[in-house]
């Protein structure tokens, strides 16, 4: 097994490994490894089941079952694996979508941050890719709180986001309506990674609605400060999908987003999580 960093910004690609076979305990704790260390890994050519993927997920710290929130999507969860699996796709049968996140762009965001307990991991697999665009987009947000001033870092510390997601929706979350029945968490607006110690930026423009304890104007003036590590090319890097790809990537001290790509070209990935403890300050 062969690992390459991707770029100063992180991600890497693990080569020689067939990932139809359990993992030898030693190569699993060199994935694990490289995961923390670079925030997103590449596997590529592989032809994986859905049990493959599964025990992946499980040899990296246990698949997590996220269930079906009310307001979801009709096909989002698969009930076959008690919500551990769903496909991100823009097929559709019979008028209905097959998946969730269809088409366009998606902005930068953590899955699961509107969780009282995050997603450590996602686990996504190429299934089909389009020609052109669809690449999914890193930011790496330890580098994000490293670049704050000394003003911001002392200012955010000790602050909490509101962190809300609506299945329906591909914004922000208005919060001028009744968020009872919508996904929603607070967590720090900076964490402690539970495994490395490191301190990330735990915000995201598509998740992180409000700072809690600030007026509106300051709360919003304070988020799109933050929100400014997005257009940081240095802290940013990209992942351009082929079919058989495998890509985990940490959803604690990684934020990603998807470019646009062809509506009429099929895309499909397979998406598991990995089981995540409790972050924070």
């Amino acid at each position: 097994m062969n690992i390459a960093p991707i770029s100063d910004a992180g991600g890497a690609i693990v080569s020689g490994i067939d990932l139809r076979r359990d993992l030898a305990p030693q190569d699993a704790t060199a994935i694990r490894n490289a995961f923390l260390e670079y925030g997103v890994v590449v596997i590529r050519e592989q032809d994986l089941n859905t049990e493959d993927q599964i025990r992946f997920c499980n040899a990296m710290g246990g698949t997590a079952t996220r269930g079906k929130p009310a307001d979801q999507r009709a096909d989002d969860a698969d009930s076959a694996y008690d919500g551990a699996v769903h496909v991100v796709t823009n097929l559709t049968e019979d008028g209905k979508p097959l998946g969730s996140f269809g088409d366009g762009e998606v902005w930068f965001h953590h899955d699961g941050s509107f969780k009282e307990i995050p997603y450590a991991a996602t686990v996504l697999y190429g299934m089909a890719v389009t020609s052109t665009g669809g690449e999914t987009v890193f930011a790496n947000m330890y580098m994000a709180y490293d670049r704050l001033s000394e003003v911001t870092k002392k200012r955010i510390d000790g602050l909490d986001g509101l962190n809300v997601y609506d299945y329906a929706s591909t914004g922000r979350v208005d919060l001028e309506q009744d968020i009872s029945n919508i996904n929603h968490w607070v967590h720090p607006l900076v964490i402690r990674h539970p495994d490395t110690g490191r301190r990330a930026l735990y915000v995201s423009p598509l998740i992180t609605a409000r700072i809690e304890g600030l007026s509106k104007t300051e709360s919003d003036t304070l988020l799109e400060e933050l929100f400014r590590y997005q257009e940081d090319d240095e802290i940013i890097f990209e992942h351009k999908w082929k079919a058989g790809d495998l890509v985990m990537m940490d959803n604690r001290s990684i934020t990603h987003a998807r470019r646009d790509f062809p509506a009429g070209e099929p895309r499909m990935l397979r998406r598991t999580m990995v089981e995540g403890v409790s972050i924070g300050p």
